[in-house]
């Protein structure tokens, strides 16, 4: 009891101190219950529901799948159609620019020339970026309408638009890239085109035959050193060459100009045009070059360019024409052509030299070939003496000309080289033609046929050959001449460069002056008057001596041919003396008349006979040599003093020692005394005058 009440007593000390704070506990442990409780509860219906779940998961996996898949198709798709957008719109765009350029292409370049080709820039960057984007934008928008059509979707209709819409640009880009290179509609070919025509027009406006005043020879240029390694023969580089030092060229066309066609080609040379434009040079640049050369130069005579119609020509003519050409193949070459040439390296700068260099041979060939073929022309034609000088002139033309045809059709190609060849076989054939005229003159005039002139006077064709032979050697033909024989022999295996560089000269010389003294020797013993043969030989052979022993002919044929040729006509001085004179003196012989004689009658009967035969024959020689001719002063004189000192004592001598067997106390006048010694003296005197009175008249158009 005492417990109970000892409990009841704690209780009711607790209910006093803490009985509020059990209550308390209680209820909150209650409540926590309760809670716990009500989890337990959700906690058990949610383990129901995450079972119901976890037993509908498969099904909803199931379902979500599809959902997934196509999900992940619009995301590939869209990663495939971002990928090939970009390209398109700029290759649509592209095709915009394009168009835009249209207008400007299809114009005229002339109007502005720089703007026409910044314009074709454009086009040939938007090519260049059609060419490389265009197929790549259409292969990856054909990967989209792949991916697309292989793959099913719950959106069929949204899908069928997308696709339909893809396949739709598929086709416009691939109709683009099915044509290729004509992105352009055509337009770069109009372009190129156009660029093409306005090459033409600007060489065309530009291209005019050179005046009179710029075809003028220029001084011999000055080359300039070339490298140690170079090849001017064969040279294929590219670019502007390098030009020897001469006069200036003429200006065919203004450095604008001349720049503006090299831009044009080096646009079209990108696009395979080099072809056209440099047939289009070709054409437009020979018109003028035939126009300078027929209408400025005046070379018509270039069509007879062959041997058979030059030796249809008057000499006066052909003449005239071997005089133009030595000057014009010269203006040609040095002038015309090689200012041609230049012009067409600086159009050309930009295209390989293995190119244009077969447009510059065809150019060359047609203007200059016509130069060489009239030389050839002239050179295989017939001899003729007259021609040589000419000859001489060719080949010193060609020799000056041989190194600057060689500088102005240098070059790897045919036509270049068929000048180049022709220019120096023209050479040689102008030294083997001369040659062969020297030698033919030579024996045309040792076998010349032609009477001998009735009065003694020497040949025409001696004055001829020897002033002939004088010209041929003179300052001016005498090194040409000595030239060309000493080339023409080292052909033959004769000639000797390190001997006498005279040496051919002289041997032609003597040939031609021994054929010119076999010729007039032949005419001398013609005459049927040997003392007429002998005053022609005196003629012939005085005049040679005379005209070789102060000229140039002297050294080259030298003292003993004077000395020799000055004996011969002595020689036939005394001929004529004896043959003229020598014979009447043989009237005045003493023989047989001795004064102390005793049969006198007969003695003055015999010395007045030889008087009287004495002066008939002095007579008859008189008035047959008054017909005759010694035209040379010196030589007359010689003559006259060689038979006065002959005659004129001998009569004298004769008339003085038989004076009183002629006629005691006679003068002269009388029957057997027609001339005294001072008598003969006039007549001779008096018959050479009258012979140098009429020498002084032309005979004939003879020169001494």
């Amino acid at each position: 009891m005492g417990l109970d009440s000892s409990g009841r007593g704690g209780a009711a000390a607790m209910d006093e101190g803490g009985g509020g704070y059990l209550v308390a506990a209680r209820a909150t442990l209650m409540q926590t219950m309760e809670r716990t409780k009500e989890m337990e509860a959700g906690i058990a219906r949610s383990r129901q529901k995450l079972q119901g779940m976890r037993e509908a998961l498969p099904a909803l996996e199931a379902a979500m799948r599809p959902l997934q898949a196509q999900a992940l198709l619009q995301k590939g798709l869209g990663a495939k159609i971002d990928r090939a957008s970009q390209p398109a719109e700029q290759v649509l765009r592209t095709f915009e620019v394009v168009r835009s350029l249209e207008r400007i292409l299809k114009g005229e370049p002339r109007h502005d020339l720089p703007e026409y080709l910044a314009s074709l820039s454009q086009l040939e960057e938007a090519m260049g970026f059609l060419s490389g984007n265009c197929v790549r934008a259409v292969q990856w928008i054909s990967d989209a309408v792949s991916f697309l059509a292989s793959s099913k979707t719950a959106d069929k209709y949204r899908m069928y638009r997308l696709n339909e819409r893809l396949a739709s640009v598929l086709q416009d880009m691939q109709s683009e890239a099915d044509r290729g290179s004509n992105y352009d509609m055509g337009l770069l070919q109009v372009a190129l085109g156009k660029l093409d025509l306005e090459f033409r027009r600007i060489l065309l406006q530009h291209s005019a035959p050179l005046p009179p005043s710029e075809l003028v020879l220029p001084p011999p240029p000055t080359p300039a050193p070339a490298p140690a390694d170079s090849n001017s023969e064969f040279g294929a580089g590219v670019g502007v060459e390098e030009e020897p030092v001469s006069a200036p060229l003429p200006v065919l066309m203004p450095a604008e100009v001349t720049e503006t066609l090299r831009t044009i080609v080096e646009r079209l040379e990108g696009h395979r045009w080099t072809d056209n434009v440099l047939e289009i040079y070709r054409e437009s640049r020979l018109a003028p070059i035939r126009q300078t050369v027929q209408e400025q130069m005046r070379a018509e005579y270039l069509v007879h360019g062959s041997a058979e119609k030059i030796d249809k020509l008057a000499w006066e003519e052909l003449e005239g024409m071997i005089a133009q050409w030595t000057q014009h193949v010269q203006v040609a070459c040095r002038v015309v052509f090689k200012a041609e040439r230049r012009l067409c390296t600086r159009v050309f700068a930009t295209v390989e030299k293995e190119r244009w260099i077969r447009c510059w041979g065809r150019l060359g060939a047609a203007g200059f070939l016509p130069f060489l073929a009239f030389g050839e022309g002239v050179a295989q034609s017939e001899t003729a003496p007259a021609k040589l000088f000419k000859l001489l002139d060719m080949y010193e033309t060609m020799d000056q000309l041989l190194a600057s045809v060689f500088e102005v059709f240098e070059g790897a190609d045919a036509a270049l080289g068929e000048i180049r060849v022709r220019a120096r076989e023209l050479q040689r054939k102008v030294v083997v033609r001369a040659s062969e005229t020297l030698a033919e003159f030579g024996r045309s005039v040792e076998e010349g046929a032609g009477d001998a002139p009735a009065n003694g006077e020497r040949s025409r064709l001696c004055s001829y050959v020897v002033n002939y032979v004088k010209y041929l050697v003179s300052d001016f033909y005498g090194p040409i001449m000595a030239k060309v024989l000493r080339v023409h022999n080292r052909r033959d295996g004769e000639g000797d460069e390190s001997r006498d560089r005279d040496r051919w000269l002289a041997a032609g010389v003597q040939r031609m002056m021994q054929a010119l003294e076999k010729h007039v020797t032949r005419q001398g013993k013609s005459y049927e008057d040997a003392s007429l043969g002998h005053i022609f030989m005196m003629n012939n052979l005085w005049y040679m001596v005379s005209r070789v022993k102060d000229s140039e002919l002297g050294p080259l044929l030298g003292d003993a041919w004077v000395k020799d040729t000055r004996g011969k006509v002595r020689q036939h001085t005394l001929y004529y003396q004896r043959e003229t004179w020598g014979r009447m003196l043989a009237f005045l012989t003493r023989e047989g008349l001795a004064v102390s004689s005793g049969n006198r009658g007969a003695t003055r009967e015999l010395a007045r006979q030889r008087v009287r035969s004495f002066t008939q024959s002095f007579d008859e020689v008189t008035l047959r040599h008054g017909k005759w001719v010694i035209p040379d002063a010196e030589l007359r004189e010689g003559v006259e003093l060689a038979v006065a000192q002959m005659v004129v004592p001998a009569y004298r001598s004769f008339i003085q020692t038989f004076r009183s067997l002629l006629d005691p106390g006679s003068t002269v006048g009388s029957r057997h005394i027609k001339y005294s010694p001072e008598d003969l003296e006039r007549i001779l005197d008096d018959l050479f005058q009258v012979r140098r009175a009429q020498d002084s008249k032309p005979r004939n158009g003879t020169t001494a």
